[in-house]
């Protein structure tokens, strides 16, 4: 099976695109998520940004130990594909279309599935009935291919069909440099 050949950013018009509600701080980022009201992202838990702030940290380390290069204390959220179960989470959603081959390998970062769901997996042993070896992981461009021969790629079918899949709904892309994103943000979707 082929990888997906684009990059999808979700986000909600009001705001604009490339935005990463850690780049603020984390007592502007609590704020911030306070005030979301409507939409998927209003019932996040309690603790969230907190959990957000670690993850990240924790996912550049492991891209830097497997050789990444990141440019950003925190990335920009992508998926690998189309995904219509993120653009659900905004209220108004727009979306930013990127070519994976205009990213190096060390710009960019993937956990398979979402970061968070993925590494609350490997972490917790009550949700062990979803692990899968790839989860608590990140991995680079050149192992996309083999991660997706072993895993499929997610897909509505496959949520359907298997309950081990069921949070498996994208792979996620983390860019950590602003180099390609700059060429970007003021494309209209």
């Amino acid at each position: 099976m082929n990888s997906p050949k684009f990059l999808y950013h979700y986000y909600e018009t009001e705001n604009g695109p490339f935005r990463n509600i850690t780049e603020l701080g984390l007592d502007k980022a609590k704020n911030i998520q306070n005030q979301i009201s409507k939409g998927w992202n209003s019932k996040r838990p309690d603790n969230y940004i907190e959990l957000r702030f670690a993850l990240e940290k924790r996912i550049k380390e492991l891209f830097i130990e497997k050789g990444g290069k990141p440019h950003r204390k925190d990335p920009f959220y992508f998926t690998l594909g189309p995904c219509s179960w993120a653009k659900s989470w905004y209220v108004n959603p727009g979306v930013v279309k990127i070519p994976l081959n205009e990213f190096t390998s060390d710009q960019i970062s993937f956990t398979f599935p979402d970061s968070m769901v993925s590494f609350q997996f490997y972490d917790e042993p009550k949700l062990k009935t979803y692990r899968k070896e790839c989860n608590g992981q990140i991995f680079r461009i050149e192992e996309l291919e083999k991660l997706i021969r072993e895993y499929g790629l997610p897909s509505d079918d496959q949520l359907i069909v298997e309950e081990s899949n069921k949070y498996d709904k994208y792979i996620e892309a983390q860019v950590w440099d602003d180099t390609v994103i700059n060429r970007y943000k003021n494309v209209k979707t």
